[in-house]
């Protein structure tokens, strides 16, 4: 995977995403009150396609205060934003795509995790990689555990979509009009290079809820909005 998007935009991301994603914000809260309805707080805590750590901070006031986070990206300058929120709690940093047998072979530690995060990391990469990176992450979450995957879906593909799109369109297209969203960022959204683009590949619900039962967990869907849900999985094997 090609992670020039990600990089040139690091600056921009937090305060982008609420605008362009319409369910980011209240996924983003209620990742926070489900870890904090655990009972426990987590301790190890993995977060998958990190970005500037988002889902992390999100979730930080329900964690372990003296938590170990693992930040996994492919874009170093979000890695490195990440790690610069979250100071002395981040215990290993891996630079790499999570899809290559190197990078996951260092990520996907058996029983290591009491939580994974996995927002909005997912949506690039076809089912079939889906469904291997969510079997690594049972693997590596303990017992009990959770994992919290955030993404975009779509009921059915590609008539599912166009819905939400033209919905999604109308959101960012007043963004747009209010300044919301800045000259700056367009400009550098714009002028991607065509063969830098990224397939946005949207799975049903149905599908991933399949895909995380048939890793061992326990799964529910609390939050669907405008396109994207938050699935909530307890290890339960």
């Amino acid at each position: 995977m090609n992670f020039l998007r990600y990089e040139r935009i690091v600056e921009f991301y937090p305060a982008m995403w609420p605008l362009l994603v319409p369910g980011y914000v209240p996924i983003l809260n209620a990742m926070q009150e489900i870890v904090g309805s655990l009972g426990h707080r987590p301790k190890e805590i993995l977060d998958l396609g990190c970005g500037p750590g988002s889902a992390t901070i999100a979730v930080a006031p329900a964690c372990d205060p003296a938590g170990n986070i693992t930040l996994v990206d492919g874009a170093v300058g979000m890695l490195r934003a990440a790690q610069a929120l979250l100071g002395n709690n981040v215990k290993q940093v891996i630079s790499g795509d999570f899809t290559t047998p190197t990078t996951a072979a260092q990520t996907f530690l058996p029983n290591c995790y009491d939580l994974a995060l996995c927002s909005f990391a997912l949506h690039h990469q076809q089912d079939t990689e889906k469904r291997q990176i969510i079997d690594a992450l049972g693997t590596s979450i303990r017992k009990g555990g959770v994992l919290l995957l955030a993404d975009e879906v779509a009921t059915e593909r590609p008539a599912g979509w166009q819905l939400i799109e033209q919905v999604r369109g109308r959101i960012i297209q007043g963004h747009l009009d209010s300044g919301r969203i800045p000259a700056a960022f367009l400009e550098l959204e714009t002028s991607l290079p065509s063969d830098q683009h990224l397939p946005f590949l949207p799975t049903r619900v149905d599908d991933l809820t399949s895909f995380m039962a048939r890793a061992g967990f326990a799964v529910t869907c609390p939050i669907l909005v405008f396109g994207s849900a938050l699935l909530v999985g307890v290890k339960s094997s």
